[in-house]
């Protein structure tokens, strides 16, 4: 079957869409802000940690099989859906979601209606999130066909006048290790934990228009996240950009919502903030919408259909509403330690299931996961004795800082090789030689 562009293009923006949501918009702006003239340097990095790593995620999954607890099977598979159904909830009911509507509100309602309180603005948001959500046949083509183009015209006319004239002048960097703090800045948009689970969406969607071999869904499937990754690029890049002209007037101890309101405000002027707002809203519902429908999908086949699809929509949206009244920087850091531990494993996965059919041994993948997980966990402790301001607990970290790529915050990649080559060549030894103390047994 021959693939036609019009799959591409629509496919295509609908993985765009899902993926770009709250935490993509507004951290882009921060970064710039907080590296300066290093902006080009710092998108790189957040480029690389996203979308890099999550559309490479869903062509390997695609590749896998399809199924979001593919990724992780040769572990075992109880660890496959348990990495899955983690992965689920945070980008989910628990994080990314809930994020989405207190950005909503943070950005477009109290720019217009400063006194409007939060949960009015989230009821809304997660009532229409609901009705859409309910209806999953019509999900991707609602995405793709109309609300994406709106949301994408919006930012290429920021990106324009970003670019056009600048705000300000580029000043030096505030911190230091642009490259690593942009690499995990990416952290926060958790798409690399929902690639596995994209995989799934863009395969339905694909087999619904036709494609139902796997050799042409993986080939429509590469087209599709290449547009994807190219949309997402130069949005990520852009907005760098304009945050980077912005260094003047802002620091990283500022508040990410504002970066961008004032960003905005400055590039387009009074206008600005209502294009923003109507930019936030879509990018948000779009991300609300696909995250539901996805997480009320994979729990009702994990549930074995014991709970309907429109009931775990229900429920996801009214625990989404609940954490939402938090407010988005409190979100934000208290996702920061679980992100750090559940995301070097997500990598260090996708990665080696690239290579999946030349690894001969599951324990290759079980040593890869243990040294990705141990310096995950360890910055997971650092993470959390800052939050929590206790200095014993923020040493555990310090140990990474040391590690062969920390200042590129790739300090998982030497440990995750390392365990994965010790435990290869334990299972090879043990496969293809016979000691004497085995002989003997």
């Amino acid at each position: 079957m021959k693939v036609k562009t019009s799959d591409i293009i629509i496919c295509g923006f609908a993985l765009f869409a899902i993926f770009f949501g709250a935490g993509n918009l507004i951290f882009p702006p921060y970064l710039g802000v907080v590296s300066g003239d290093n902006w080009l340097q710092a998108a790189t990095a957040f480029i690389l940690s996203d979308p890099f790593f999550p559309i490479l995620g869903v062509l390997v999954t695609m590749a896998l099989g399809g199924r979001a607890d593919d990724l992780g099977q040769r572990v075992h598979p109880n660890f496959a859906k348990g990495l899955s159904a983690i992965a689920i909830l945070l980008i989910g009911p628990l994080f990314s979601v809930p994020r989405t509507g207190a950005t909503t509100h943070e950005i477009f309602i109290q720019s217009f209606f400063p006194g409007s309180p939060q949960w009015i603005t989230s009821l809304v948001f997660f009532g229409i999130t609901a009705y859409i959500a309910i209806n999953p046949s019509t999900v991707m083509d609602a995405i793709g066909k109309y609300l994406t183009p709106i949301l994408l015209l919006i930012l290429a006319v920021v990106s324009i006048t970003a670019i056009i004239n600048p705000p300000g002048p580029l000043v030096p960097s505030q911190i230091d290790h642009v490259f690593a703090v942009g690499f995990k800045e990416g952290y926060q948009t958790m798409d690399a934990l929902g690639a596995p689970l994209m995989a799934g969406i863009v395969i339905t969607d694909l087999a619904r228009r036709g494609y139902t071999d796997k050799k042409t869904q993986q080939k429509a499937g590469l087209w599709v996240g290449l547009l994807a990754f190219v949309l997402l690029a130069l949005i990520y890049g852009t907005l760098t950009y304009a945050g980077a002209r912005m260094s003047t007037y802002f620091g990283p101890g500022d508040d990410r919502t504002v970066i961008i309101i004032e960003m905005i405000d400055a590039l387009l002027g009074p206008a600005g903030r209502l294009a923003i707002g109507v930019c936030v809203a879509l990018a948000c519902l779009t991300t609300a919408v696909g995250l539901t429908s996805i997480f009320a999908s994979y729990f009702y086949g994990l549930l074995n259909k014991r709970i309907s699809y429109r009931n775990l929509v229900l429920l996801a949206v009214l625990v989404e509403f609940i954490i939402s009244l938090v407010g988005v920087n409190q979100i934000i850091t208290l996702a920061v330690p679980i992100l750090s531990a559940i995301y070097p494993i997500t990598m260090t996965l996708i990665l080696f299931s690239i290579f999946d059919k030349k690894i001969t041994y599951d324990a290759t993948y079980t040593g890869a996961v243990i040294g990705a997980g141990s310096i995950g966990f360890l910055q997971a402790l650092a993470s959390f004795g800052a939050m929590i301001a206790v200095p014993s607990i923020q040493h555990f970290g310090e140990i990474t800082l040391h590690l062969p790529f920390a200042s590129l915050g790739l300090e998982w990649i030497v440990p995750s090789i390392l365990l994965a080559a010790i435990f290869g060549g334990v299972s090879y030894y043990k496969h293809d030689h016979h000691s004497p103390i085995t002989t003997t047994k």
